[in-house]
C-alpha cells in the first residue's frame, strides 16, 4: 500500500465556513417549526375543508419567510394532509362519505388498541393531566369557546395515545387526525350540547380503574358516536 507522507497528502479545502452550517441548522429549523405549527393546526381543526394554503398568509401568521412554509406544505402533503387542488395549489381536504367512513373504522381500530395498551402503562401524572384536559373542555363548552374545545379534546386523546409508548402506533393516529380534523367544528353546537362527554367520562373512570378493555370500549364508543354524527352531517349536505 502506498503512503502519502505529511509532507505530499493533498488536501482539498473546505468551502463551507461555520456560518453556511448555522444557517443551514437555522432553515432546518425554521422548516421544524412551520412543519409542527400547521400540522398541529390542521389536527385541531385551525383550517376548514377544501380551505386553500397559501404561502404568503401562512408565512404572516407565522412571522417566518416563505421558503420553510413552502417545504412544510409539501412535506404535509406527502403525508396526506394536503391536496392538490383544480388551480393546482394545496388544500385542505374534502372528504368524501367513502373516505369518512374509512377514517372512522381505521380510527376505531388504532385509537381503541392505543387506548387500551395505554391502561397498565399510564402514569398518576399523566391521569392528572387526563382530568386537567376533561375540566378545561368542560370550561370552554360552558365558554361557546369552541377553538379551545378541540384544542383540550385534542390533548386529551393524545394524553392517552402517548401513555401507550407506541410511537409507530400515536404516528399513525396522528396522521388520521390530519385527515379529519377540519370536520372537528361541525360537531359544535348540537353535537357537544347533546353528548356533554359522558363518554369520554366513561374513558376516563376506565383507565384510572385499571379497566383496559372498558377503556378501550368507551374510547371507541366516543369515536363512533362522533363520526356517525359528523357522516350525517355531510350526509344531508351531499
Amino acid at each position: 500500500m502506498l503512503l502519502m507522507s505529511p509532507s505530499t497528502e493533498r488536501t482539498t479545502p473546505s468551502l463551507e465556513t461555520p456560518f453556511d452550517a448555522l444557517q443551514r441548522a437555522q432553515h432546518r429549523t425554521l422548516h421544524e417549526h412551520a412543519y409542527q405549527q400547521i400540522r398541529e393546526a390542521l389536527m385541531i381543526g385551525r383550517f376548514l375543508p377544501g380551505q386553500m394554503m397559501t404561502i404568503r398568509g401562512l408565512a404572516t401568521a407565522l412571522q417566518i419567510s416563505p421558503t420553510p412554509i413552502r417545504e412544510a406544505l409539501h412535506r404535509l402533503s406527502t403525508e396526506g394532509a394536503l391536496r392538490a387542488g383544480n388551480n393546482r395549489r394545496l388544500m385542505v381536504p374534502l372528504l368524501s362519505l367513502d373516505e369518512f367512513r374509512e377514517l372512522r373504522a381505521i380510527r376505531l381500530a388504532l385509537e381503541g388498541l392505543a387506548t387500551e395498551r395505554a391502561v397498565p402503562l399510564i402514569t398518576a401524572e399523566e391521569i392528572a393531566a387526563l382530568r386537567v384536559s376533561d375540566a378545561a373542555i368542560r370550561a370552554a363548552r360552558r365558554a361557546g369557546d369552541v377553538a379551545a374545545s378541540i384544542r383540550h379534546i385534542h390533548q386529551f386523546h393524545h394524553c392517552i395515545y402517548a401513555a401507550a409508548r407506541m410511537p409507530t402506533l400515536k404516528h399513525l393516529i396522528e396522521g388520521l387526525w390530519l385527515r379529519g380534523g377540519s370536520y372537528l367544528h361541525l360537531l359544535f353546537p348540537d353535537y357537544a350540547v347533546k353528548e356533554q362527554g359522558k363518554i369520554r367520562a366513561l374513558t376516563l373512570a376506565a383507565i384510572a380503574r385499571g379497566d383496559a378493555p372498558g377503556a378501550r370500549a368507551s374510547m371507541q364508543a366516543d369515536l363512533d358516536q362522533t363520526a356517525n354524527f359528523l357522516i350525517s352531517v355531510l350526509e344531508k349536505r351531499a
